[in-house]
Parts: C-alpha cells; sequence; structure tokens
C-alpha cells in the first residue's frame, strides 16, 4: 500500500511533498491508498491528498480520532472537508498555506556581510530560540528541533537569527531579530540550510503561509516553486 500511496502522491510533487517527505519518517503510516487519494498519519497528525470530489471517501476511518483525540490536527489539499470538520467536529483553520519547494540540486551560494557568520546551534540556545520564536510555545519541541539540526547566523559574535526543520521536514523556526532584518540575513540562513539539507540528499521544502508576502517573495528570491494550491491546517477548536 505504500508503494500505492507513493505513486499517487508523485503525481502532484508540488502539492504532495509534505506527504512524500512524512513517509520518509519512522512514523509515518499510509492509512488508506487508492486511486482517490491518499490518507497519511503521523502521530496526531492526518494528512490528506484526493480526487476532486473523493476527500469524504476517507472520513470514516479518521473520524474515531476526530471525536475523541483532543490534540488532533489535519492536513487538508483542498478545502473540500474544511466546512465539515469545523462545523460537525468543533476544528478551527490554523494555518492557509503553499508549499515552496527547491528542485535544483545545485547549492545556493549566497554572501555574509564583515564580521558575520553561519553556525550550528547546540541545546545551550533552547531558551533564546523558545523566547524568539512565537509559532510554537513549546520548549521541548524547540530542544528537539536543535538536536534535530537549526542553525544559526551571528553578527560580530552576537546571535542575530536562526532556522531549523520541522518535525515532519518542512523548513521553518526561521526568524530574524528586529535589529538585524534588512541585511540579506534570512536570504543566507535560509540557503544555507538549503545546502545543507542537499547535502543529506532531502528535498528542501517549507510551507509559506498565504498572507506572508514578505516571506512568498523570499522563496522566490531563493529560487522555489511555490504550489498553486493552497493546503489547510485544522485543529480542534480551543475553548477558553
Amino acid at each position: 500500500m505504500k508503494q500505492e500511496a507513493i505513486d499517487y502522491l508523485k503525481q502532484d510533487i508540488l502539492t504532495n511533498i509534505d506527504m512524500l517527505e512524512v513517509l520518509e519518517l519512522p512514523r509515518g503510516a499510509v492509512v488508506a491508498a487508492d486511486e482517490a487519494g491518499v490518507l497519511l498519519q503521523h502521530g496526531d497528525i492526518y494528512l490528506l491528498s484526493h480526487a476532486v470530489g473523493h476527500a469524504a471517501d476517507f472520513l470514516p476511518q479518521m473520524e474515531q480520532a476526530l471525536w475523541q483525540n483532543p490534540k488532533q490536527l489535519v492536513v487538508l489539499h483542498s478545502s473540500e472537508l474544511k466546512e465539515t470538520l469545523e462545523r460537525t467536529f468543533g476544528f478551527q483553520t490554523v494555518m492557509e498555506c503553499r508549499h515552496a519547494v527547491y528542485f535544483p540540486t545545485t547549492p545556493i551560494p549566497y554572501v555574509l556581510p564583515e564580521g558575520t557568520e553561519i553556525r550550528r546551534l547546540d541545546g545551550s540556545y533552547a531558551d533564546f530560540v523558545h523566547a524568539h520564536y512565537h509559532m510554537v510555545d513549546d520548549p521541548a519541541y524547540i530542544r528537539e528541533r536543535l538536536d534535530a539540526g537549526m542553525f544559526g547566523v551571528f553578527v560580530g559574535g552576537e546571535i542575530a537569527g536562526f532556522a531549523g526543520t520541522h518535525e515532519e521536514r518542512p523548513m521553518g523556526l526561521l526568524e530574524i531579530l528586529p535589529e538585524f532584518r534588512r541585511l540579506g540575513l534570512a536570504y543566507a540562513l535560509e540557503a544555507h540550510l538549503i545546502n545543507h539539507l542537499l547535502s543529506l540528499g532531502r528535498v528542501p521544502f517549507c510551507q509559506v503561509a498565504i498572507y506572508n508576502e514578505a516571506s512568498i517573495r523570499l522563496q522566490e528570491k531563493l529560487g522555489l516553486t511555490l504550489s498553486g494550491q493552497v493546503i489547510y491546517w485544522l485543529e480542534r477548536e480551543r475553548i477558553q
């Protein structure tokens, strides 16, 4: 069934790069795969890609977790099930994004300003990353991502920003401190990360929020290809 899933997903690599990468992970599992689509599971995340009009075909396989697991996340590759998950199961859409994929296999050249260097970060930077990265408020997750490989850019010996990869393998956790912006550091840092992933035989990709015009411009400048399809991340609605 895994090969059937891969064959389906490779019909549109740009849209399905996240699911193809999840299948490379030990916890990535195929729940269902046929000519109408693929449903994967990675921990508390369901990821669904499907042919037009077939999203509901995969709902029965998810239904128990949708009702019972308060930590459940769902990643949809179309909007077909979005309203059902929101209205019936109490989910909310927390991110709408596009994939950006670096398809070339050649490294990206970059130039750093004088007195600037990029180097790998160790666990001693966990508190710093947690304090300055606001998309994830989980110190344990930050430490895990540092162990997996994060890079920092240093100006005059002072850390000015960082970038790494998320658990499901997209690039992210990119942050340049305000006082160091507009120096080309984000470009250099992401280029460095892309080159590192290429050296590991990986396909570098990220998920860019559709409203983040600055990040979209950065991906285009770096030579990444952006998907036309919007990807939807949904989580259980939090009761205040």
